[in-house]
């Protein structure tokens, strides 16, 4: 074997073994519980959970201060993507965001193992529509 594929090996046996070391099956049955309430499934941005340690949910979010809301939203309703941040319809959406951001965390901090919802910012999600954080 080349000093080429053996690094390799090690780099995917690494991996692996990271991976299986912090995998956890209740993470799953968190996002399962989130894509199971009809108006959050329904939403053009899927909260989920990202990890779970120590009763500490760490949940994806669209929000953040590097990105702006407006941004955001334009690309989940790209019909607002030519208008005011004040008008009526984008101050609308905005609500709406923020009403279910505030239902995925009570629906998640409702569970007996969970006490702190910590949010992280979606990179991959904005990778996806070609926003990149940095």
């Amino acid at each position: 074997m080349s000093k080429y594929n053996l690094f390799l090996l090690t780099i995917a046996v690494a991996f692996i073994g990271n991976w299986i070391w912090n995998y956890n099956p209740r993470v799953g049955e968190l996002n399962d519980l989130l894509s199971e309430d009809t108006e959050l499934a329904n939403y053009s941005y899927q909260f989920k959970i990202m990890e779970l340690k120590d009763g500490n949910a760490v949940m994806s979010s669209p929000r953040t201060a590097q990105v702006s809301v407006l941004r955001f939203l334009s690309i989940v309703k790209p019909e607002l993507a030519n208008k005011d941040s004040d008008s009526p319809e984008v101050i609308a959406a905005q609500k709406e965001l923020a009403k279910l951001q505030s239902k995925a965390k009570k629906l998640i901090l409702s569970q007996a193992d969970v006490n702190h919802v910590t949010w992280k910012i979606d990179k991959s999600w904005f990778a996806s529509y070609g926003v990149y954080l940095d």
